[in-house]
């Protein structure tokens, strides 16, 4: 009789975990938003995640807040804090350790107006090794960061 009444209490157990973990991992709605990534950043005492937010730009709400479970994704998205970004999102029923219920699952980086122009520039320099080497050393010495979005340009 005592090992039926402890094998229940195991099974409402293993039963109550499932629902439990079920609920919080549910996804409610999926979707896509974009604008200016304003803030990301680490928070949590026992589970860690990054927290950030969206700049819409226009609307009713003007920026959207959001979390990202995943830490390699929240590290490669830091990254790219200020620019033009599309995440991709799901919502949970639930935020029981998270700051919103919006968990980003992946992101994209939107080109903004005028880069068609400029990749087509790096496009055309990159034919000529000379060019490419005496740009490349201009832009070292003047504007560092320009190297990565001439990096995404191939």
């Amino acid at each position: 009789m005592k090992k039926k009444i402890i094998s229940f209490c195991i099974l409402i157990l293993v039963i109550l975990a499932g629902a439990t973990y079920a609920l919080l991992n549910y996804n409610y709605s999926n979707g896509y938003r974009s604008g200016k990534l304003v803030k990301l950043s680490r928070k949590g005492a026992v589970i860690k995640t990054w927290e950030g937010t969206l700049d819409l730009g226009s609307g009713d709400q003007l920026t959207w807040n959001f979390s990202i479970h995943d830490n390699e994704l929240g590290e490669a998205l830091v990254k790219k804090t200020g620019q033009q970004v599309k995440l991709e999102y799901r919502e949970l029923l639930y935020k029981v350790f998270y700051s919103t219920k919006f968990d980003v699952t992946s992101w994209s980086l939107l080109r903004v107006a005028g880069s068609e122009n400029f990749c087509r520039l790096v496009n055309v320099i990159k034919h000529s090794r000379i060019a490419v080497d005496k740009v490349k050393a201009l832009v070292k010495e003047y504007d560092a960061s320009l190297l990565e979005e001439i990096r995404d340009c191939q």
